[in-house]
């Protein structure tokens, strides 16, 4: 099974001052108190849905394999940490660059991939009390050398062909596992790549991809993959 969800509310663009002040790069804002928020409730909620589907299943959850890959943009590490709080199955995330922001020039004008708080100086957010254990590993857990990465300036073209391309080397690595009913993937990223993970694998009529929306991609044993949740949020 694998999940792609969208981070928290961002500081840049929230009405608290507060959290405006303490903003210390614009291209690489931290989450809201009230992402923090939403990122444990969402949490909380797909440790119910882990859970169901280990029932399902007849699993044992502590012998499921849970894998949380993360952008490398501060807010979705945030967010991944809150989702791990309420995750407790394992206590790495793994930084993958390929489902970082999609790079359009609306968004940014020069490649900020290298002046990131998580390649340049850790935000003060990041305390060892806030990443309560988890482990912040700055390498791949997909580690496929020929996966496209993000570059400045992308065009819808390129978006697409990275996600996709990502979306492949993951569902083609778990179709290799002996059992991959025990391996859950969870992916934390932007709107823009929950949304082209939805339109990849064909999918009308999603939700709007709000703060920690959530899609979900369940493969079959005879390698279909059966859509579950399209784009919703669990916070509201």
């Amino acid at each position: 099974m694998i999940f792609f969800v969208r981070h928290g509310e961002r500081a840049d663009q929230t009405n608290d001052n507060g959290e405006r002040k303490r903003i210390q790069k614009s291209f690489d804002p931290h989450l809201t108190n009230i992402g923090d928020k939403q990122a444990r409730m969402t949490g909380a909620h797909l440790n119910k849905l882990i859970q169901e589907y280990a029932n399902e299943k007849q699993i044992q959850v502590k012998d499921l394999q849970i894998n949380f890959m993360t952008s490398p943009f501060l807010r979705c590490i945030q967010t991944s940490i809150n989702l791990m709080r309420e995750i407790p199955n394992n206590s790495k995330l793994y930084i993958q660059d390929e489902i970082g922001e999609l790079m359009y020039t609306y968004d940014f004008s020069s490649n900020i991939l290298d002046k990131l708080h998580l390649r340049t100086e850790q935000h003060p957010i990041l305390t060892k009390e806030y990443q309560n254990g988890v482990q912040i590993i700055k390498e791949r857990f997909i580690k496929n050398p020929n996966l496209p990465q993000p570059v400045f300036p992308e065009n819808d073209n390129l978006c697409f062909n990275r996600i996709k391309a990502f979306m492949v080397e993951l569902k083609s690595q778990m179709d290799k596992l002996p059992n991959k009913t025990n391996t859950i993937n969870i992916c934390v990223t932007h709107q823009g790549v929950v949304e082209l993970s939805l339109m990849i694998e064909k999918v009308k009529n999603h939700n709007w991809i709000d703060y920690c929306g959530v899609s979900q991609f369940i493969l079959e044993d005879n390698g279909n993959v059966k859509i579950g949740i399209k784009g919703q949020s669990f916070w509201k």
